[in-house]
């Protein structure tokens, strides 16, 4: 469904009135599916399944990484797995993970986040909301790379480590299937709707940065680097301007 931004506001506080029960996730381009980073590169073709994933790719780099941060993680501990493949996540290594956040407003500044200010490639983003709370009771939750059954899982690793897991209020799901949304959707019976996507005009992107700025969710605060205080330094500059249009032909 497409929503203005004050609709998904109002939208929002619904939801967070159900007190943790949806997580979120945005995307820059409307006709994103949902799919993993792993089922998004050339790697998935190399894994047979997710033991693969887990027996031979997962000890190769975690040689690479621990000589690099000098801390290890316990491959053979379930909770160490998660919290490796976490990190993996959240430094550019394709993984069977998708990023969630229980705020709605960090996931639509992902959304907009960055799209082209100036040269918008596409007309609409979006915003996923999950009711987390509701599938997982509904159906098992799978934890073992070993266990071939299609599911997607809600995943919550410890965050230690892993401090943008915690300043993006951050959650996961994990998957085996390549065509999550596919897979919730199958499984959305009796009226139950467990998945909703909301879509937004890409022109609203001022107004929304604007605000999540205000709100104190901006590059700074997600994504803390001097590289991301250049990032909020250029959104401020150039948020007053509509999409689209270059800054020559703004009028001082």
């Amino acid at each position: 469904m497409q929503l203005s931004w004050n609709e998904y506001k109002a939208r929002a506080s619904e939801d967070l009135a159900s007190d943790g029960a949806f997580i979120y996730r945005g995307q820059r381009d409307a006709r994103w599916s949902l799919k993993t980073t792993l089922h998004r590169t050339a790697l998935v073709s190399t894994v047979r399944d997710m033991k693969t994933y887990a027996d031979v790719v997962l000890p190769q780099v975690h040689e690479a990484i621990e000589a690099w941060v000098g801390r290890s993680w316990d491959l053979t501990n379930p909770l160490g797995m998660a919290e490796f493949v976490a990190f993996l996540q959240h430094n550019g290594f394709p993984t069977p993970l998708l990023d969630w956040t229980y705020s709605p407003y960090v996931a639509a500044y992902f959304a907009f986040e960055s799209v082209n200010h100036f040269h918008p490639q596409i007309d609409e983003v979006a915003v996923f909301s999950f009711n987390k709370r509701s599938w997982t009771a509904a159906y098992r939750q799978v934890y073992d790379y070993a266990d071939h059954t299609p599911h997607v899982s809600v995943l919550q690793p410890r965050m230690v480590g892993n401090h943008k897991l915690a300043v993006q209020q951050g959650c996961f799901t994990w998957s085996n299937v390549e065509d999550i949304e596919g897979h919730i959707r199958l499984n959305e019976k009796d009226g139950k709707h467990f998945l909703v996507k909301c879509t937004f005009d890409v022109r609203e992107r001022p107004k929304v940065m604007r605000e999540l700025s205000l709100m104190g969710i901006s590059a700074i605060q997600l994504m803390p680097s001097v590289e991301a205080v250049c990032k909020k330094a250029l959104e401020d500059l150039i948020g007053l301007n509509s999409v689209g249009k270059k800054m020559s032909e703004v009028t001082p």
